[in-house]
């Protein structure tokens, strides 16, 4: 035990050798931790739907959690629409609680360590839809959850272009990410693919509950980039009538690990200012001047406030001759204050 701290703590000292440069030149290199991408691939898929067959889950309860449609989307607005635009939000690969024997795997591939083979069976693609009429204006949006990779007595199998399963080989040195199952069983964690989409964090944690208690879908947040083996979509409706749409998918696969890098120091980036397209107006407490000059850089110290008088010009206050302190004071000011 230390005698001057009573306690068994080992401390540890370093030298950064922090130092703040006049210039940027004099900089010194910095570490960047940064998403990298050690492999990737992808993959094309494409099922008939039956318009006819999707079943519209606002009408009422239903036990099918695939091949439905959502939030406002009906048969009738698919079928009448001129163009139709599809984005994939969300992905179920069905690794995580599989209800069936048929659930997507990832192993270790015979021979090569680092190799992991992922087996994707039954996924179930959710897809926002804007439908649109002959003069390209949205007229319905909405959402659907479509089933890729079915057995084959299921709706939209084709063995060329949805299979039962695909299989393939990525390259994963420092290991997967996990997901988790049955935290009260056997089965805690199980591997899984991080799917990159479209879904946010607000209200995330009740949503997943209430949908936990009421059992249907819970779809968690999925719009941030995470370690191990991550996925992104895209979607097209490649051909189509009033009856039946040929939807293409195509999916992304990427082995992404956090690297840090040094890199060297060049100054922040600052995106381009939007201008305003208001008429001219008075300023107000130096605001409109704020609101037309540069925009702001993130600096090392706080942001420090303007060198100006904090007490009003006799001038700018209406029915007042004379202040109670100098325009340069730092004082509070008893005059009223300007009005613009």
């Amino acid at each position: 035990m230390s005698k001057c701290c009573h306690s068994n703590s080992q401390y540890y000292a370093t030298n950064p050798e922090i130092f703040m440069p006049k210039t940027i030149e004099e900089c010194a290199p910095v570490t960047l931790m940064a998403p990298v991408v050690f492999d990737e691939s992808g993959i094309n898929l494409c099922r008939i739907v039956s318009i006819d067959q999707l079943v519209d889950v606002c009408q009422g309860p239903t036990p099918r959690t695939t091949d439905i449609l959502f939030d406002g989307l009906t048969a009738f607005d698919l079928a009448n629409a001129e163009t139709i635009q599809l984005q994939v939000v969300d992905i179920d690969f069905n690794f995580v609680a599989p209800s069936h024997p048929r659930f997507s795997e990832i192993r270790p591939v015979k021979g090569a360590f680092n190799l992991s083979r992922i087996i994707l069976r039954d996924i179930n693609i959710t897809i926002a839809v804007r439908a649109l009429d002959a003069s390209c204006r949205v007229f319905k949006e909405g959402m659907m959850t479509l089933r890729f990779l079915p057995n084959e007595n299921a709706p939209g199998y084709d063995e060329k272009t949805n299979p039962t399963s695909v299989a393939f080989d990525l390259y994963t040195p420092y290991g997967i990410s996990f997901g988790s199952e049955n935290p009260a069983g056997c089965n805690k964690l199980v591997p899984t693919i991080n799917y990159t989409g479209f879904i946010s964090q607000d209200n995330a944690a009740l949503a997943v509950y209430e949908a936990y208690q009421q059992g249907y879908k819970a779809f968690e947040p999925n719009n941030t980039l995470a370690q191990g083996i991550s996925a992104s979509a895209l979607a097209k409706v490649i051909a189509g009538d009033c009856k039946y749409l040929a939807i293409g998918i195509t999916l992304y696969f990427r082995v992404v690990y956090f690297v840090p890098y040094k890199f060297k120091h060049e100054g922040v980036s600052i995106p381009p200012k939007f201008i305003a397209t208001s008429a001219d107006s008075q300023d107000c407490g130096g605001c409109l001047a704020f609101c037309e000059g540069g925009l702001l850089e993130p600096n090392y110290l706080p942001l420090a406030p303007p060198n100006l008088p904090l007490c009003p010009a006799p001038s700018q206050v209406a029915g007042a001759t004379t202040c109670n302190c100098e325009i340069s004071c730092s004082c509070k000011p008893k005059c009223p204050p300007p009005r613009c």
